[in-house]
């Protein structure tokens, strides 16, 4: 299982959809009579919603940047056959940044600490394209 290539992968992508259910939740939330939204949710809702939803909303496009480039990468090393322990430790070092980026996001609010994950997570996303490119 950890020595799998796919298996980060597919954590980041379940980090993806607990996220996306989290904001879900935080949506019907303001659905309840009596709430901002209870007559639906609106066409453009983002600029007058709570703090909190901004956020949650903000890290699901922040899951859908640069781990497209992390997806990209694994298929093209796994289908290609170059799989190794260090592709899987920078791809698990990777997973395991974002997750922590996503959980100050969503709940710290903490730029500065968010933004130094943020940043160490592009490099080991750098080092895994610029081996893979090496490697090829």
């Amino acid at each position: 299982m950890f020595g799998n290539l796919l298996f980060p992968g597919l954590i980041l992508m379940a980090l993806t959809m607990v996220v996306s259910f989290y904001h879900t939740y935080g949506s019907m939330r303001l659905m309840k009579p009596g709430n901002d939204w209870e007559k639906g949710i609106p066409s453009d809702p983002y600029p007058n919603a709570p703090k909190d939803l901004q956020m949650v909303k903000n890290n699901i496009k922040n899951l859908f940047e640069y781990p497209i480039i992390f997806y990209a990468l694994l298929i093209l090393i796994y289908t290609l056959d170059k799989s190794d322990m260090p592709f899987i430790y920078l791809s698990w070092i990777y997973v395991l940044l974002r997750i922590i980026h996503s959980f100050y996001h969503i709940f710290m609010d903490n730029t500065h600490l968010r933004g130094g994950f943020w940043l160490i997570s592009q490099f080991i996303l750098l080092a895994i394209l610029i081996r893979f490119i090496i490697i090829i």
